[in-house]
């Protein structure tokens, strides 16, 4: 009998796309890790100020909906248009936005050594 005619998949790992998934995520985790300190550093920067540019407007705007009401200049993407323009302005909002998750993440970081070190 073959394997997708019975209830459960064979034991002994993952097959088909869910492998190659897994092998992707895998490697590119192991690459990510074995990245000497500076360009570690710099590829956590960037995807953290990646996250902070294309997710935290959405992050932002989704609990602002529910709480304080629609955003007065329209929907979801008036919020994205009002960021990126003051990004161009330099409004510190904005800015700790994009640079927040960084922040966040090296404080993080800088709290599991020192706990490690207790």
């Amino acid at each position: 009998m073959r394997y997708y005619a019975r209830a459960f998949p064979p034991i002994g790992g993952t097959t088909g796309a869910m492998a190659t998934l897994l092998n992707w995520f895998v490697r590119a985790r192991a690459y990510y890790f074995s990245l000497p300190r500076f360009k570690f550093e710099m590829m956590t920067l960037g995807l953290a100020v990646l996250f902070g540019l294309l997710a935290m407007p959405a992050l932002i705007y989704v609990p602002g909906y529910y709480i304080l009401k629609p955003y007065a200049n329209g929907g979801v993407f008036a919020l994205y248009f009002d960021f990126f323009k003051g990004l161009i302005e330099l409004r510190p909002s904005c800015w700790s936005a994009v640079f927040g998750p960084y922040v966040f993440l090296s404080l993080f970081r800088i709290c599991r050594l020192i706990l490690r070190k207790v």
